[in-house]
């Protein structure tokens, strides 16, 4: 237990100084100014309800507000809810909400908002990623204009900690709901507002005029994708943009030493992986699976797909988390791989595809790594890079064989153990299902003390690192880079781009 606090301590610290030096302290924000921002990769769709991928939630960001929030310490406050508390039997929460909110279209909001927009998440029909954060079966309710109560069929001791976790649960308003049912730009009560959309090609965010606190400083922030590291890195030493969402790593030196260039890292509560697909042969069998997690040599591939800007897991926490599990009996192996291939009728090995997504460059060359070391025991592995979008479209229908990705922003334990793993969830495209795991995830779930919890989650690790449905690889750190005309702004261990703090030199 001490150690997972001193990790925590560690991560603070980290954090703190972070946080002083994305800040010019010595200077007063002025406003004004357009901020010209490249993304990694083209966002899907702006309906926080069905959006999944890390685009489309860093525009969110901007736009969304939660009922909770986590601040650039990873400390949980109040945000749209000012209080909350939890009845006797844990089963109702009542969130007491703030009462100068408006939407961006000038709406005062009100109870009956956050009822529609938590019920829409929830909604089979809707068939949000996100919905277990509340519960499907959960009741929401107004019980005045300002008290807004959620009923869980089990006790959520983490209920506040999930509506804060990102803007797929953040609030907006009923008329962001097209006739159809459809969203195609959330009306938030945010910081900016999303005033022109061309496809997945660029988005221009323009202050809420009715935003509850202050801030922004900026007139608009563009956003373009740059699907390519090199071309989104000359973007802004060239002057084309202002800000990048992340660097190649191998180029993190040059950029560092670079005047016109501010490079900012910190940890990053993530986990690369590649996910297999269960209901597939071979990897419907528990031997392969692990003779794979042993023909592995992550340290390698750490070292060859980020430039050791990362640490090596064979699990989905690293040491940055304080849900961090030791627990790694993965270390190479390929005798034993090769010996478990052989005893699961593989000895003369097999062939598959591996879809990587396109604009995550780490991914292509971590595949390169594993495609070598597979090899090695008779695996045959073909690189299939597509687009986020399709690779997406593959998850919700199966037609893989293995996707390599990686699983930011997790903030509590549910977010490493359940979202992805538990039986049934949307966002478990394996198809992993283990009775035992489910059982202790949902249980975690119940629990409000960390030591109780943390014994929970680590007998829920090691069954998960068994059964390898998931091979972990690393997790990285954070690092952005941007212009020295850039200032306030804060990278954060979740991920999140938070822009309202950010002011331009004019």
């Amino acid at each position: 237990m001490k150690k997972k606090i001193a990790s925590l301590i560690a991560l603070g610290c980290l954090i703190m100084l972070m946080v002083g030096s994305g800040y010019a302290q010595d200077m007063e924000p002025t406003m004004g100014g357009t901020l010209r921002a490249a993304w990694q990769s083209g966002w899907e769709t702006l309906d926080p309800h069905v959006a999944t991928s890390e685009a489309t939630n860093q525009v969110l960001n901007n736009v969304m507000d939660t009922l909770t929030f986590f601040d650039d310490t990873m400390n949980l406050i109040p945000w749209l809810a000012e209080s909350w508390e939890q009845s006797e039997d844990g089963l109702t929460w009542t969130f007491h909400l703030r009462q100068d909110v408006m939407f961006s279209n000038g709406r005062g909001m009100m109870a009956d908002d956050i009822v529609w927009s938590l019920n829409r998440l929830i909604d089979p029909d809707v068939a949000s990623g996100s919905a277990w954060r509340i519960g499907a079966d959960s009741t929401i309710s107004a019980i005045d204009d300002y008290t807004v109560e959620i009923t869980t069929s089990a006790p959520n001791a983490t209920l506040p900690q999930a509506l804060g976790a990102n803007k797929f649960v953040g609030i907006l308003a009923p008329e962001s709901e097209n006739e159809d049912g459809t969203i195609d730009v959330p009306i938030g009560t945010g910081p900016f507002v999303i005033s022109e959309v061309e496809g997945t090609t660029r988005i221009v965010l323009t202050p809420n005029e009715y935003y509850w606190q202050d801030g922004p400083y900026l007139d608009s922030v563009e956003i373009v994708p740059y699907e390519d590291d090199a071309a989104r890195e000359l973007a802004l030493t060239g002057g084309e943009v202002d800000w990048i969402i992340t660097i190649s790593p191998q180029n993190l030196e040059q950029l560092q030493a670079d005047p016109d260039v501010v490079v900012e890292l910190s940890p990053r509560l993530s986990y690369d992986y590649f996910g297999l697909n269960l209901t597939r042969e071979p990897f419907n069998n528990r031997d392969v699976r692990q003779a794979i997690a042993y023909a592995i040599d992550r340290a390698q591939i750490c070292a060859f797909a980020f430039f050791n800007i990362c640490e090596p897991v064979q699990g989905p926490t690293a040491s940055g988390s304080p849900w961090y599990f030791p627990y790694a009996p993965y270390d190479r192996n390929v005798d034993m791989a090769r010996e478990l291939l052989a005893g699961a009728g593989y000895g003369d090995g097999f062939s598959f595809v591996m879809n990587t997504v396109v604009g995550f460059e780490e991914t292509q060359r971590a595949a390169q790594v594993v495609q070598q070391q597979l090899a090695e025991v008779g695996i045959t592995m073909e690189i299939q890079p597509e687009e986020s979008a399709v690779i997406i479209e593959k998850e919700g229908t199966g037609e893989f064989d293995a996707i390599m990705w990686s699983w930011l922003g997790l903030t509590d334990a549910a977010d490493y153990f359940y979202l992805q793993h538990h039986t049934g969830e949307v966002f478990n495209f394996t198809g992993y299902s283990n009775p035992d795991f489910d059982a202790l995830v949902e249980s975690g779930s119940q629990v409000g003390d960390f030591d109780e919890r943390y014994g929970i989650y680590e007998q829920a690790n090691q069954i998960l690192v068994d059964d390898a449905p998931y091979i972990y690889m690393f997790a990285k750190s954070e690092v952005k880079a941007w212009s020295p005309s850039v200032n306030g702004f804060v990278v954060r261990p979740d991920s999140a781009v938070n822009f309202w703090t950010v002011w331009l030199d004019q």
